[in-house]
């Protein structure tokens, strides 16, 4: 790398934040701060005390904020993060793209599978047992190959959670 410029520094700034409205009320700019916080974190405690699911979803419904913060999500993915920040990191995407609007999951849904191996890559890396779990439930909304995801899922490599080994 040729610089401390990182792919979550450069798609943060993609983004007009302050031009969306923050499920929290207010202009989303301080999100961007708060998602590079996120992937900042060195526990799942700390990321989740961040809240950025507050402000990108309410219960299931996704705020104006949501399908940029998918892409911010997934350009974390990709750089080093804590196993607790890639879990909070995780946990968000997957409510991200299965929400209860449909042209907001969609967005999020194929911005997610533009990095489907990452996705792979974390559930078979078998950071935590909630970080699989995690990556195998976005993995099982975006996959298109249902025979790929099930080839995975039968290899032996992982364990999923009862909910989710069905």
């Amino acid at each position: 790398m040729k610089s401390g410029v990182r792919l979550i520094d450069v798609e943060i700034g993609r983004h007009d934040w302050s031009a969306l409205e923050c499920g929290c009320g207010k202009a989303a700019a301080h999100l961007a701060d708060d998602l590079l916080r996120l992937a900042a974190a060195q526990s799942s405690h700390e990321a989740r005390a961040l809240h950025i699911d507050d402000h990108a979803l309410i219960q299931s419904f996704p705020q104006e904020p949501a399908v940029p913060v998918t892409s911010v999500l997934m350009a974390a993915l990709a750089g080093d993060l804590s196993d607790g920040a890639r879990l909070v990191c995780l946990d968000l995407l997957g409510r991200l793209v299965d929400t209860d609007d449909e042209d907001s999951a969609q967005a999020c849904q194929e911005i997610a599978r533009q990095g489907l191996w990452l996705l792979y890559r974390d559930l078979w890396s078998g950071i935590s047992r909630g970080a699989t779990d995690c990556a195998y439930y976005v993995l099982r909304v975006i996959e298109t190959d249902e025979e790929r995801l099930h080839a995975f899922k039968d290899s032996g490599q992982f364990e999923l959670c009862e909910d989710l080994a069905d």
